[in-house]
C-alpha cells in the first residue's frame, strides 16, 4: 500500500512538473510586438493629439521612445526637454510598466547619418556614447536603448560604417549589460539597404532584437505608383529590384544572411503612402504618378497619411482595391492613389511572422492607429495583432 502510495506521489509531482514546464514554454514561445510612439504627436490638433496617457500598454511588450538624438561629443541628445523632461514624458512613458508588469521601454536614439558615422569611427566617442546611454536609461527608467540609424554607409565618404556600427553595437552592448539594459536595433529591411549598411552575422549577436522597417519598400520619391509594405512580390513587378521591394524577400534575405529568427521582427506600418496619379484612368500598380499625394489632416506630410486618417475615407469616396498576389490593399479616388495596410493585411503578416517561428511584429508608429475608435473599435490593428501573436 505504502509502495502503491508512493509511486502514485511520484506520477503526480510529474505530471504536475510537465504542466508547468508546458505553461512555462506558453510564456517563453510569446511573440514580441514593439510600439513606437512618435512623442511629437503630442502637439497635432484636435482628435489628431496622442499623448503618452493615450498608449494602452497591454497591447504591447516592448514601447520605444521615439527619439532621442546624438550629439558630435558622442552624448545622448534629448531633443525636446521641454516635453519630455519638463512636462514628465519620460516618468509617464516608463510608469506604463506600473500597468503592465511584463512591459519594457526602451529610448530609441535616431540621428544624421554623418553624425552617427563620427562617433562610431571613434573609439573613444563610442565609449562615451555607450556610457551616456546607460546613464539616461538608470536616471529616466528605461530598460534599454534601441537604435536607429539611418543608415550606415550613407553619410558622404564614410565607407567603413558597416564595421564601425559593429564597434559601437559591442560597446554598448557591453556597457548595457553590465547594468541589465537590452539594446535593439531597427535596421533597413531591403537586400540593398542591408548589403550596404550592414554585417549581419556580426550584428546579430549584439543586439536582443532586430526590427527590419519592413516599410516604405515604395514611395513619392518614385514617378509610379507602388504599396508601402507589400507581403510579396507580384505581377506589377517589373524588375529584379522591384520584387527585391516586400517583406517577405526582405526577412529571407536577413534569415540566409545569418540573423537568427528568434531575434528578427517584422515592421508593420500604421502609416500609408500617397501619391498623385498622371491619369486617373491609370490607377493600378507600377501606373504612373506625378507626385506625392495630398497630406493627412493632422500628420500634415506630403505623400503619407496615418491611418487613424485614412480609415474613414473608405466609408465614403474612396474605392478600395485588393491585389492578392501581394497581400495589399490599395485605395483611389479621383487622381488620388493610397497604399496602405489594415486589419486584414495586420493578420497576414502576423500569420507569416508565425509560419516562419519569428520573434514577432513591430509597428511605427502606435499613434497612427485608429486609437479614438474613429471607425470603429479603438486601435483595431494593434488589437489585431496582439490577439494574434500573444
Amino acid at each position: 500500500m505504502l509502495l502503491s502510495w508512493l509511486r502514485m506521489s511520484v506520477n503526480c509531482f510529474l505530471a504536475v512538473t510537465v504542466l508547468l514546464l508546458g505553461l512555462s514554454c506558453v510564456v517563453i514561445s510569446q511573440k514580441t510586438l514593439f510600439c513606437y510612439y512618435g512623442s511629437w504627436a503630442h502637439y497635432r490638433s484636435g482628435r489628431g493629439q496622442f499623448r503618452v496617457e493615450n498608449i494602452d500598454p497591454a497591447l504591447c511588450s516592448h514601447a520605444l521612445y521615439a527619439f532621442l538624438g546624438i550629439h558630435e561629443n558622442g552624448t545622448v541628445a534629448i531633443l525636446d526637454y521641454w516635453l519630455d523632461v519638463s512636462l514628465g514624458n519620460f516618468q509617464k512613458f516608463n510608469e506604463l510598466k506600473k500597468t503592465n508588469v511584463n512591459l519594457k521601454t526602451l529610448a530609441t536614439i535616431h540621428g544624421s547619418s554623418a553624425t552617427f558615422s563620427r562617433v562610431a569611427a571613434d573609439s573613444g566617442l563610442r565609449w562615451q556614447f555607450a556610457e551616456s546611454a546607460r546613464d539616461l536609461c538608470i536616471q529616466y527608467g528605461f530598460d534599454g536603448i534601441d537604435i536607429n540609424w539611418e543608415f550606415p554607409g550613407t553619410a558622404a565618404g564614410e565607407n567603413d560604417d558597416k564595421t564601425n556600427f559593429v564597434h559601437m553595437l559591442s560597446d554598448l552592448r557591453e556597457v548595457l549589460s553590465s547594468s541589465g539594459l537590452m539594446l535593439t536595433a531597427a535596421v533597413g529591411a531591403a537586400q540593398f539597404r542591408a548589403q550596404q549598411s550592414y554585417d549581419i552575422p556580426s550584428v546579430s549577436k549584439l543586439v536582443d532584437f532586430l526590427s527590419l522597417m519592413t516599410y516604405d519598400f515604395n514611395g513619392s520619391w518614385d514617378n509610379f505608383t507602388g504599396h508601402n509594405a507589400p507581403l510579396f512580390d507580384g505581377p506589377s513587378d517589373r524588375t529584379n529590384f522591384q520584387r527585391t521591394l516586400n517583406v517577405n524577400h526582405s526577412v529571407m534575405y536577413w534569415l540566409q544572411q545569418g540573423a537568427p529568427k528568434d531575434k528578427v521582427v517584422v515592421g508593420i506600418p500604421l502609416h500609408a503612402r500617397t501619391f498623385t496619379l498622371t491619369n486617373s484612368d491609370n490607377y493600378w500598380l507600377r501606373d504612373a504618378a506625378s507626385g506625392p499625394g495630398l497630406p493627412g489632416q493632422f500628420t500634415n506630410t506630403a505623400g503619407s497619411m496615418a491611418y487613424f486618417e485614412i480609415c474613414p475615407f473608405f466609408t465614403r469616396k474612396w474605392a478600395r482595391h485588393w491585389e492578392d498576389t501581394q497581400k495589399i490593399p490599395f485605395g483611389v479616388t479621383g487622381n488620388q492613389w493610397i497604399g496602405y495596410d489594415d486589419v486584414e493585411t495586420a493578420k497576414l503578416k502576423c500569420d507569416y511572422i508565425i509560419q516562419h517561428d519569428l520573434a514577432g511584429g513591430m509597428v511605427w508608429s502606435i499613434e497612427r492607429d485608429d486609437f479614438n475608435g474613429y471607425c470603429g473599435i479603438k486601435f483595431p490593428i494593434m488589437n489585431t495583432l496582439r490577439n494574434c501573436l500573444q
